[in-house]
């Protein structure tokens, strides 16, 4: 019985690489679906600089992080296809588009993570993210669209073990 309430302990803290898939597939089949697919990488992707990273931070009992990194030359097209415009976009349109991925992706995330809290307003770098020093990486999908690279990450704080 304590290993089962240990493996139990240790799955309600756990995101696992095949939800974020499940996740972002089905973000992508709702806001992308008339676009070219999303194509999974079998093993991890460098993404090429420069990049641009939008985050969105999950408080509370565990806190964590969701991250989507992207070349910068993707940025645009994938704002676009997101808000179904064919014209110029501004910088602002990029950031808020690629905002609403990480927020997309982190609200769903949240819904696993036991005691979260709330989610944070998505922040936009160009740098790949710095999680926290206690943090690891729980979940990861790299993936090419339109022959970029981008990378969806799940941070979560350590439990202190």
């Amino acid at each position: 019985m304590t290993q089962d309430i240990e493996q139990a302990g240790q799955a309600a803290d756990y995101v696992e690489d095949d939800a974020l898939a499940q996740i972002v597939d089905q973000m992508w089949q709702s806001y992308f679906g008339h676009v070219e697919p999303l194509l999974p990488a079998f093993d991890p992707q460098e993404v090429p600089a420069p990049v641009l990273c939008a985050s969105v931070g999950i408080a509370g009992a565990r806190p964590g992080l969701v991250t989507v990194l992207v070349q910068k030359a993707a940025a645009a097209p994938l704002a676009a296809a997101l808000l179904q415009e064919d014209g110029e976009l501004t910088d602002e349109d990029v950031y808020d588009a690629l905002g609403e991925i990480a927020n997309i992706i982190g609200g769903n995330i949240k819904a696993l993570v036991p005691d979260a809290g709330t989610l944070g307003l998505p922040a936009i770098a160009e740098a790949p993210p710095l999680p926290r020093s206690n943090s690891r990486c729980a979940a990861r999908l790299d993936a090419n669209w339109q022959g970029h690279w981008m990378t969806f990450v799940v941070w979560l704080s350590g439990t202190g073990a």
